[in-house]
């Protein structure tokens, strides 16, 4: 049964979703790129009012700005699609967003707005993308965003990849000239590995007692180092 986490930022949904995944995980047997191991693991649905909203950033995640803003550089601008991977999520879904964009200039109702990121999971390859699905949908003179994780690191990953995905929701609304919305991101498996336990309770102790200034960042210091 999914976890359903409600948030009025980004930064606070990060917030809320590690802390239900800390006292609601299962304990699994899973499997670390082919290793044996043990996650802790919900099934995630974080809903966010509005993606724009501040508090932006939230500074537990496993880098400083610096190294955020690169993360942003690799999904908004494909620094890395040559960098000898054998795919990125900038290299998925690019084929696929200026015509979703165009489509969506068309037609801002259009119910076809989606970028295709996970097809190579039907092939079960070895690295198969966590990744899957990006929708887009006008809703109440807003645009609104759907999110489909297969599978999400909950303590290292997560926090980087809802914002890096926040700021190419921002993007699009930018080039279809709406305001963005909410943000709904949906993680079928949410999870933490056994090494990564110690690390993830220690952020949420920190939520707890650390004031704001040190658990924030804002949508002008990421602008900053972009």
């Amino acid at each position: 049964m999914f976890e359903v986490v409600h948030a009025d930022c980004v930064a606070h949904g990060i917030m809320e979703s590690m802390k239900r995944l800390n006292e609601c995980g299962k304990v699994s047997d899973r499997e670390n790129q082919s290793n044996a191991d043990q996650c802790k693991e919900i099934q995630l649905l974080l809903e966010i009012d509005n993606v724009k909203a501040e508090p932006f950033i939230s500074r537990c995640i496993v880098t400083d700005l610096k190294g955020l803003a690169s993360y942003d550089h690799e999904i908004l601008d494909g620094t890395a699609d040559n960098a000898g991977w054998a795919y990125t999520y900038h290299s998925l879904y690019k084929p696929y967003l200026q015509p979703m964009i165009d489509e969506l200039k068309r037609n801002i109702y259009t119910r076809r707005a989606r970028l295709n990121v996970g097809e190579g999971d039907l092939l079960y390859t070895g690295d198969p993308p966590c990744l899957n699905l990006m929708l887009f949908s006008y809703v109440d003179g807003r645009l609104d965003m759907t999110i489909v994780f297969r599978s999400n690191d909950g303590v290292k990953a997560f926090p980087m990849n809802i914002h890096a995905l926040a700021m190419l929701h921002l993007k699009v609304a930018e080039e279809v000239g709406v305001e963005p919305g909410a943000m709904h991101y949906i993680a079928n498996n949410f999870h933490a590995y056994s090494k990564d336990w110690q690390l993830l309770d220690q952020y949420c102790k920190n939520f707890d007692r650390m004031p704001d200034k040190r658990l924030y960042w804002s949508y002008e210091d990421i602008m900053k180092v972009l």
